[in-house]
Formats: C-alpha cells, sequence, structure tokens
C-alpha cells in the first residue's frame, strides 16, 4: 500500500473523515410512528433539504477545486488548468522560434544538430547508427549512450528535416512546465504554482538548451519534472516510474537517478523503491561506460575518460590532490555557474533535500577538464532546472510545514520573520528574478528584427545546398552540416585527415571553421582531400560548390 505524506497542519485528508450519512446510522432510529407523521407533515412535491458536512480545507484549493470555468462566464472550451498551458504554449512557442531561426540563419553554434539529425535519419530508415559527420565510419553508440532519441525517427521519417529535432526540443521543455505546475499548485496554492511555473519556463537553462542547437539531454528535462513532482507529492511509485528512462537519455543520468533514489531512502523512507532506483542508475550508468559504449567505439573504450586529466582512469592515477586540483581549476568561473543555477529559486532550493540531486551533474562538469562544461553556456544547465525549482517548491512547503507545527505547539513568534516572507513571497521572488534573468539570454533576441532577417548570404547557402543531389557524399563547414545531413552523407571538413574523398564540396567562406577564409578556395578544398582534383560549378556571396572531376 503506497503511503501518502500527512498533512502538514494535522487535519485528516477529506476522503478520510466519516461522512454525515455514516455518522447518523450510528444512531438510534426515531420510532416508526415519528417518521410516518414527518411523512405526512412534508408535501410530496417539496424534497426534504440535504446538508453537506462542513470540512476544514487541509491545504490551499487546488485548480481542480476552484470554481470552473462556465461559473465564472468563461467558455467553456478551455482546458481546467488553462494558465498551466498558456505558459507552456508560451515556452513551445519562444523556444521553437529561437532555436529555428538559428537553424534558418544558418548559425549553428557546433556540430550537434547536424550529427543528431544524421543519427536519427539512421535510425528512421533501420540502418546503423553511422554519422560521418562526428567521423568517416562512427557508430554514434560508441560515443555516448542515448538510445531515447529513437522515438523521434518516426516522425523525422515524415519530416526530414532538422526542423523537427528542434521543434522536439522546444516540445519537451513546454512539456516539463506541467509537473512543475501541478507540484507548485499542490504544496504552495495555485497563484504561487502558476508563478513558479512560469519563472520555470523564463528560467536561462531552459533558454540556453534552445539556443545551442539539439541534444539528447531535452528529454531528461520533462522525465526528471514529472519524477520529482511526483516524488514531492507523496507519489513515489510514480516518481519511480518516470525515473526509469532516463537511463536511456545518456551515460551519465543514471548517476542523478541513483541520487534521486537516495533521496528517496533517506528524506521520505522508502527503502526499497529507493534501492531499487539507485541500482537501477548507477547498474546502467556502469553498463554504458564500461561495455555499451566500448563495444561500439573504434578504439573500444569510453571516449571521454580523457576529461578527467590526471585523474582519469584511462592514463591517469587518481588521487585526492588531483581531484580538488580539478575541482577548483576554473573556480572563477564554477562559482558564478553555481551560483546562477540557485538565484532563480530565491536560493529557496537549499530548504528541501531534492537540490542534492543536482550534484552528479555539477560534479562530472567541475571535475572534467574541459572549460566549456563550467559556465552558464550551452545546454549543460538545462537538466539541473528542474530539479531547484521543484526543490524550492518543496522549500516552501517545509517552511510552511514548521511554522504550521510552531503554531500548533504555541511557540511561534508575532514576528513576521523571514520565514513568513519565504513562505508568502518566495514564490513572487522566483517570478521576479528569472523575469530580470530572462533578458540577458536568448529570449531577449526575440525582440530583435535582426534575429528574423535572412539575407543574400543565407539565399547563396540555400541555392548551393540545392546543387547537391540526394544520396551524394558531399563534405562542407560547420554552417552547412544540418542543412545537408537530411538527404545526403556529409562529413565534416575539418575531419579532413580521416575523411575519404566525397563527390561534392561545398565552402562557405564565412564559417567559423577556416578564418580568415583562402584566398583560392578550389586549390584549399583540394588540399583537404587527399589531392583529388574538383571542379566549380557555383560560386556566390562567399559560397562554393565544387563537384569531384572523373
Amino acid at each position: 500500500m503506497q503511503l501518502e505524506r500527512p498533512p502538514a497542519n494535522g487535519v485528516p485528508p477529506i476522503a478520510s473523515m466519516p461522512k454525515k450519512a455514516e455518522a447518523d446510522s450510528t444512531e438510534t432510529a426515531a420510532p416508526a410512528e415519528t417518521a410516518a407523521l414527518a411523512e405526512t407533515a412534508m408535501p410530496a412535491e417539496i424534497e426534504p433539504p440535504t446538508q453537506t458536512p462542513t470540512v476544514a480545507p487541509t491545504h490551499a484549493p487546488t485548480q481542480a477545486e476552484a470554481p470552473t470555468s462556465t461559473e465564472h462566464g468563461r467558455r467553456n472550451w478551455l482546458p481546467p488548468d488553462w494558465p498551466t498551458w498558456l505558459i507552456a504554449a508560451a515556452v513551445f512557442f519562444a523556444y521553437t522560434l529561437i532555436s529555428v531561426y538559428r537553424f534558418l540563419r544558418r548559425e549553428p553554434t557546433s556540430w550537434d544538430l547536424g550529427i543528431f539529425t544524421e543519427y536519427v535519419k539512421q535510425l528512421a530508415h533501420f540502418k546503423a547508427p553511422i554519422v560521418d559527420i562526428r567521423g568517416a565510419g562512427v557508430n554514434l553508440f560508441g560515443d555516448h549512450f542515448h538510445p531515447i532519441v529513437a522515438v523521434l525517427a518516426p516522425f523525422f521519417r515524415l519530416f526530414p528535416s532538422p526542423v523537427t529535432l528542434l521543434v522536439a526540443q522546444a516540445l519537451l521543455a513546454a512539456i516539463s512546465v506541467f509537473p512543475v505546475s501541478r507540484a507548485g499548485r499542490e504544496l504552495v496554492g495555485p497563484r504561487s504554482g502558476l508563478a513558479i511555473a512560469a519563472a520555470y519556463g523564463l528560467s536561462w537553462g531552459l533558454q540556453q538548451m534552445a539556443n545551442y542547437d539539439f541534444h539528447e539531454i531535452a528529454f531528461a528535462v520533462p522525465l526528471l519534472a514529472f519524477s520529482l513532482s511526483a516524488m514531492v507529492r507523496g507519489r513515489m511509485r510514480a516518481a519511480v516510474l518516470w525515473g526509469l528512462p532516463l537511463v536511456f537519455v545518456k551515460e551519465d543520468q543514471g548517476f542523478t537517478l541513483a541520487v534521486i533514489g537516495l533521496i528517496m531512502i533517506f528524506a521520505y523512507r522508502r527503502r526499497g523503491l529507493g534501492l531499487f532506483l539507485a541500482a537501477w542508475g548507477i547498474g546502467w550508468s556502469l553498463l554504458a561506460i564500461l561495455v555499451i559504449i566500448p563495444h561500439f567505439n573504434a578504439h573500444h573504450t569510453y571516449p571521454y575518460w580523457f576529461a578527467g586529466g590526471s585523474i582519469s582512469p584511462v592514463g591517469g592515477h587518481f588521487t585526492i590532490g588531483g581531484l580538488w586540483a580539478n575541482l577548483t581549476n576554473g573556480i572563477g568561473t564554477k562559482l558564478p555557474t553555481l551560483a546562477l543555477i540557485l538565484l532563480p529559486t530565491a536560493f529557496l532550493a537549499l530548504r528541501s533535500p531534492l537540490v542534492l540531486a543536482v550534484l552528479p551533474s555539477l560534479a562530472l562538469r567541475f571535475i572534467g577538464t574541459n572549460p566549456y562544461y563550467w559556465g552558464t553556456d550551452w545546454h549543460y544547465n538545462a537538466t539541473v532546472m528542474p530539479i531547484v525549482f521543484i526543490a524550492a517548491i518543496d522549500g516552501i512547503a517545509r517552511i510552511r510545514a514548521s511554522r504550521e507545527n510552531q503554531n500548533l505547539a504555541g511557540t511561534t513568534s508575532s514576528d513576521r520573520g523571514i520565514g513568513y516572507a519565504l513562505e508568502h513571497y518566495g514564490a513572487a521572488a522566483m517570478l521576479a528574478i528569472c523575469a530580470a534573468l530572462a533578458f540577458q539570454f536568448p529570449l531577449s533576441s526575440l525582440w530583435s528584427s535582426s534575429t528574423y532577417k535572412l539575407g543574400p548570404h543565407v539565399a547563396a547557402e540555400n541555392q548551393a545546398i540545392a546543387m547537391v543531389p540526394n544520396g551524394a557524399t558531399v563534405a562542407t563547414d560547420l554552417d552547412l552540416l544540418a542543412p545537408l545531413a537530411p538527404r545526403t552523407d556529409t562529413f565534416w571538413l575539418g575531419n579532413y585527415g580521416t575523411n575519404p574523398p566525397t563527390q561534392y564540396v561545398v565552402f562557405d567562406t564565412e564559417s567559423t571553421d577556416w578564418q580568415p577564409p583562402p584566398s583560392n578556395v578550389l586549390k584549399f578544398v583540394e588540399s583537404l582531400t587527399h589531392g583529388a582534383h574538383y571542379r566549380q560549378i557555383y560560386a556566390d556571396n562567399g559560397v562554393y560548390v565544387f563537384r569531384r572531376s572523373a
């Protein structure tokens, strides 16, 4: 039997209280003649009035308990939880615009969108995930373990474009708003819950995920949100079920899941479920890192051990001093990142044990030697957003429960101190902070006309892409990897050392790959293609297309 967390104010749930009719049935029945007299005294057409027992509310009214839209004269086609739907729709619309227009402007932040486009394309056609963008003949299962991305394959088969992945990513972010909203409305009240949901939708970690191409961790965002939302509402089995697929998002997510299992054991006293969740997470992460990825990797190893530097299990030696050196390296970047993760919650996340679930992600990033992992750029902070926001909700609920317990004990001071302020104004503070931060991050670009401007250079790039036939092999630079990947076998020119000569080469002189651009583009291209000879068939606005000579 699933146990629910008892209400903070000590009043039993409504469902557990005896109903009026049940109480009346225990009393002595009236004599038969008295009942008959009562029936004759009351006209048959008049029904005796019924009474509804008055029960003290155990919590703030939820959306379901609030008056319906019909009672307020609103149109009945609105969903019951229409404010949350409105927030989620705004999140979806904004993040779709940010990511899709970056793609249309041909301004990728990395090669990742091209890599995942080719990965999903291969799976959509029931082929092994050979992604030549990552390297000639590279099986992407030997790079990272992210089989959950395969759920996009049927949609890509219908809409074979990188935009399919970007829209899916925005949709996953929008879906994650719902569990955050539900936890907030149930634990801290409808208005505060909606304020926190809006703050979460604006959070800078989600904005950066939308701005930096597509990544598999987009699937972790709603899974974490649903799992932790269920946990703080006392629905432990649902929390476990939502958490299980996390191990198929990426090989490191099992460590986060293991910590969630430990929180379930020690903070919620659910030992069996917590142990199972922790074992499931650790088991799959170790299986992916030690067995699955090395099996598909050309060098039969996990390719990211090197990120540990001197303490790497491969080629390094673990010491406490080395670990401390890695953690403190770049501390001027790491500490502001940590502060900015907690700031959108007004640091209320620190009042809940759930905040500990951020430790695996931050530890792996901060121990790593790659400085891209440490800061606020890129997509790495998206998965900590649902954790800290639901932790903040739980923190407010715990503050409220503590104050109510003090009231019952008669130990509460009459002064309205910081606890009162956090309980009553914490959600508003979170919304205000996130609104202020929102315009320091990619959302600010939505108000700039340059975001939607596609100039003559983009037109030249699109024309060059159209000149490459379907199914051809083509090598190109960073900007055009994703547009070419859905219908060609695409290689990145940066891997020229291992790439085979391709049938076509598309070269963009404005790409960040080769700056300053070469003066003789044809000669430069031939130097990258192992002596193969090419003929120029298109040139406009600094964009060239070369076809291999017979």
